[in-house]
């Protein structure tokens, strides 16, 4: 089939709290085909149109009028052709991969197969953890409430976020695991802190009996990397930042972490998320998926656990079932959905989810301005150290 069309469509959902940007691409085949894929910037799309710029700009001029029998094929042409301009990490990354996923949902769609079912299904459902807000956010009642309904559908792992008042947000947690007994708990640290700091939280997180410590210092600082992932008594968990194989190697090499977590909304698509996950066993690294964006980007993620045998859990933000309810169609991945802690792939052929056009147009995008993703505090304040 040939590639006949490339659109962007970017969405702002306002949650009341805070608004939150995703994009989505189209790509539509002379059969009349329409596959989708979806970036993410690690929080969602906070600069969508820009994103969506690469795409337009980039990458469907690439595409448009290309036979599309492989999609390997297909994507190694727009990275080859970008690289020395745009680079293989942070936004041609992250543009790189709504592409990329759209062409496998094509593919599917044309075969009438899902993907994982096209790259070698492991599994029909994977285990999800339920990932939260910062702490500083609720008291521990609030978490608590928000957690329990996962709980009860059988989720048995769970995430919280750090920020720099991290002493009580440490109080607050153990009150929240005090709550829920059974729960293994994980700890994300958003890139917040200094070593010095990150090691006396990494002590608190071992007495706690944390599972880990995620991004505690800047994904950039190797030298501190090291430095954190010799010392830390807890695994250090990294990947979301992380674009590419040759990055994930250098993680895994430099002991920066030993829980992996590619993306195939952001890593540079999901074969790229594929090759990250395939090289952490030689490393003895553990592999969870990070996901945090639209329905789009949890349907490849998915996709990405069934076709990995060595992921056996999923990234499952509770802040996000709103959105996939109004964005998404076809893919039952509300709560609801979850059985015995385990939420089922996609069975449908392509990724097995549709946008929903009418939803992500009455959700128009807005641009950021000044605005920034995170918590009431804000992220700006978060990334300068210690306080």
């Amino acid at each position: 089939m040939k590639i006949t069309s490339v659109t962007v469509t970017p969405a702002t959902y306002d949650f009341g709290w805070a608004p939150m940007s995703f994009c989505f691409v189209a790509i539509e085949s002379d059969e009349g085909l329409v596959g989708w894929g979806e970036a993410c910037d690690s929080f969602g799309c906070t600069y969508a149109g820009v994103v969506g710029a690469v795409v337009e700009q980039a990458f469907a001029p690439l595409l448009v009028g290309q036979e599309l029998t492989a999609v390997d094929a297909v994507a190694d042409r727009m990275r080859l052709f970008t690289r020395r301009r745009l680079g293989d990490a942070w936004i041609a990354a992250q543009a790189r991969s709504a592409v990329e996923n759209a062409l496998w949902d094509l593919v599917g769609k044309s075969a009438g197969r899902s993907v994982s079912d096209l790259l070698g299904r492991a599994r029909d459902s994977v285990e999800v953890y339920a990932s939260g807000t910062f702490l500083e956010e609720m008291d521990a009642a609030g978490h608590v409430a928000s957690f329990r309904p996962l709980v009860e559908r059988g989720v048995q792992k769970a995430k919280s976020r750090v920020g720099p008042n991290w002493q009580r947000d440490l109080d607050t947690l153990a009150a929240v695991m005090a709550e829920l007994p059974g729960v293994e708990f994980m700890v994300d640290g958003s890139e917040t802190f200094t070593v010095p700091t990150a090691l006396r939280i990494a002590d608190r997180l071992a007495a706690m009996g944390i599972a880990w410590f995620e991004e505690p210092i800047p994904q950039n600082e190797h030298a501190a990397l090291e430095i954190l992932g010799s010392r830390s008594p807890v695994p250090i968990a990294y990947g979301e930042h992380l674009y590419g194989r040759e990055e994930a190697l250098d993680c895994l090499r430099g002991g920066h972490a030993t829980v992996l977590q590619p993306d195939a909304s952001t890593s540079g698509g999901l074969s790229e998320a594929r090759r990250m996950a395939e090289v952490a066993a030689p490393f003895g690294a553990r592999v969870v998926p990070h996901n945090c964006a639209g329905p789009v980007a949890l349907a490849a993620n998915l996709h990405l656990a069934a076709s990995v045998p060595a992921i056996r859990l999923i990234e499952y933000p509770i802040h996000l079932v709103p959105v996939w309810a109004a964005f998404g169609t076809t893919a039952p991945f509300a709560p609801e959905h979850i059985v015995d802690g385990h939420l089922r792939i996609p069975d449908r052929p392509g990724l097995g989810v549709e946008p929903d056009v009418a939803g992500l147009a009455a959700h128009p995008y807005e641009l950021p301005g000044d605005r920034v993703a995170g918590t009431s505090v804000g992220l700006p304040d978060r990334f300068v150290g210690d306080v």
